[in-house]
């Protein structure tokens, strides 16, 4: 009903065609006429949108044809059409005035479209509705002005309901890496059986992983089809009303975190052939517990040849339980960099292996007291380095590895080379996946330049970015997966690492300074449901 009173609302219909008469008089016109009555009937815009079945809360556009062509015809005026809409209780309820105080000659035609459309909204125990048409008008013939009506052809509406429910069971909610978990799915048609019109619909599986793929789940991937109420035809298998069929899928988690998603329905539906509607219910959420070891490095500046200069790494335990046991901390110096001195406050440092070890637990969400590795540069260094921290141990499950490294480029001047505005430095800050092959990469660089993104290796899997930057600060770059790696995504139903490049050139450096870079392991993802953590291994 509020569909309707909406449309009521309406002030005035776009007219299209429409032929203008001079102002009415109660002469014959034109001279001779007898008059006859016009022809009124929706237009191709509406009969188009019923030539199939609508669902609940379709639009349809309003849209009428009055013809005043018969053989003779007279001049019309204040001619009026209108809509008889059909309410929730499937009965014409409520008029909609779709043209009014128009006139029309003899021997010509109008169109009259509202572009605020109808919206189908009929009972629960209703699937076909009339939608009527009727007019009136003043026609001037031998007898003077007289007021005429009558209506046109009805227009009908057929409701298909297509509707489902669908139920995801874990075998386990929560636990240690590495956690295996078998997901059973059930998906029932619950389509009701229409009163008239059309049988009710058949679900029709239209994944890409064959005949009987009808489900997609952000967490686990490929859903395969197990068993369901009746042997599905073999050529065209369809989910009937009333009937349920079971899929499984099995994934083994081993990154601490949370994993939640809301499977969805690839199906379309045999009334329509449109895309089965989605349900609210069957999201899962499986815990992995366990801790998980990040570690940061960073410096200030630049470093210069000859000189000393300072690394400060520090561990985070990203996970959702506390460590045990040793966690080790190693800095693996590139050539032109000699260790100097190792300390930290809790540490138990080796000055010859440039590594600190301890042994206290680290709850989830802390972090260690820093651990500062001071270096000296070499008197004819490389014009950058990039120098590598890790971190190990913790009880951490070895598939939680992939953020247990940190690469930090550092750029090396000769003490005459002016030194760039202190704390400003090339420093990658945060890499975050998103669930449509992309990641978004946050950069601090330290003056205007280009970044550019793309492989670090040769298996061309990214679309190579680039993108200027007009001052010094931090910045996001977005990467794509290209087409090779987007099909590989979609092909296995898991997400993918890929080893990144990510490099900044000053606007201001010569041709012959090379860009400094940095590499990161990017996680990219696909996923048709909504956006959830995704297990990175």
């Amino acid at each position: 009903m509020r569909e309707i009173k909406r449309c009521l609302a309406v002030a005035a219909a776009l007219l299209t065609a429409l032929v203008f008469a001079p102002a009415a008089s109660a002469d014959q016109s034109p001279e001779g006429c007898t008059g006859s009555n016009p022809s009124v009937r929706f237009a191709d815009e509406t009969l188009d949108l019923l030539d199939s079945p609508v669902r609940q809360g379709d639009e349809i556009v309003l849209a009428a044809v009055i013809t005043n062509q018969g053989s003779s015809a007279c001049n019309l005026s204040e001619i009026m059409v209108k809509v008889r809409l059909a309410g929730s209780s499937g009965d014409p309820e409520g008029d909609f005035v779709l043209i009014s105080n128009v006139s029309l000659t003899a021997g010509t035609s109008v169109k009259a479209v509202n572009h605020n459309p109808y919206v189908v909204a009929l009972g629960e125990d209703d699937f076909e509705a009339p939608l009527e048409i009727y007019w009136s008008a003043t026609v001037h013939d031998r007898d003077g002005d007289s007021r005429i009506s009558g209506e046109g052809p009805d227009a009908k509406i057929t409701l298909t309901r297509p509707q489902a429910t669908l139920s995801v069971t874990p075998s386990v909610t929560s636990g240690p890496p590495p956690l295996k978990v078998d997901f059973t799915y059930e998906l029932t048609n619950t389509s009701p059986i229409p009163t008239a019109g059309l049988p009710a619909p058949q679900l029709v599986p239209a994944g890409p992983g064959g005949l009987l793929d009808a489900i997609s789940d952000g967490n686990c991937g490929p859903v395969e089809y197990q068993s369901g109420d009746s042997v599905p035809p073999a050529e065209k298998p369809v989910l009937s009303p009333g009937e349920t069929w079971t899929f499984n899928c099995s994934r083994t988690f081993v990154v601490p975190g949370t994993y939640s998603s809301q499977p969805s329905i690839v199906a379309t539906s045999s009334a329509d052939d449109r895309p089965w509607p989605q349900v609210a219910g069957g999201s899962t959420s499986i815990t992995v517990l366990g801790p998980d070891l990040e570690i940061d490095k960073s410096h200030d500046g630049d470093l210069l040849a000859g000189r000393a200069g300072d690394y400060t790494l520090r561990v985070t335990n990203t996970g959702n339980l506390s460590t045990s046991g040793p966690v080790t901390v190693t800095d693996q110096l590139p050539t032109g960099l000699t260790a100097s001195a190792i300390s930290g406050d809790g540490w138990s440092c080796d000055l010859a292996t440039v590594s600190c070890t301890r042994s206290d637990p680290l709850q989830s969400g802390a972090y260690y007291p820093d651990v500062t590795v001071k270096v000296v540069a070499a008197d004819k260094p490389p014009n950058s380095v990039v120098n590598v921290a890790t971190v190990s141990g913790g009880g951490e499950h070895f598939g939680a590895t992939a953020n247990n490294s940190d690469s930090d480029p550092t750029a090396i001047r000769v003490p005459s080379q002016p030194e760039p505005p202190k704390g400003k430095v090339f420093k990658v800050r945060k890499v975050t996946p998103s669930s449509n092959g992309t990641a978004k990469i946050k950069v601090t660089i330290p003056a205007a330049g280009q970044l550019v993104v793309d492989d670090a290796k040769k298996p061309d899997l990214l679309s190579r970015t680039v993108r200027k930057f007009k001052k010094a600060g931090t910045v996001s770059i977005v990467v794509k997966a290209n087409r090779r790696l987007r099909k590989s995504i979609l092909r296995s139903g898991k997400s993918r690492q890929v080893k990144v490049r990510i490099s900044f050139a000053a606007k201001t450096n010569p041709e012959t300074v090379s860009p400094i870079s940095a590499f990161r392991m990017v996680t990219f993802r696909i996923r048709p449901g909504p956006a959830g953590q995704s297990d990175p291994s």
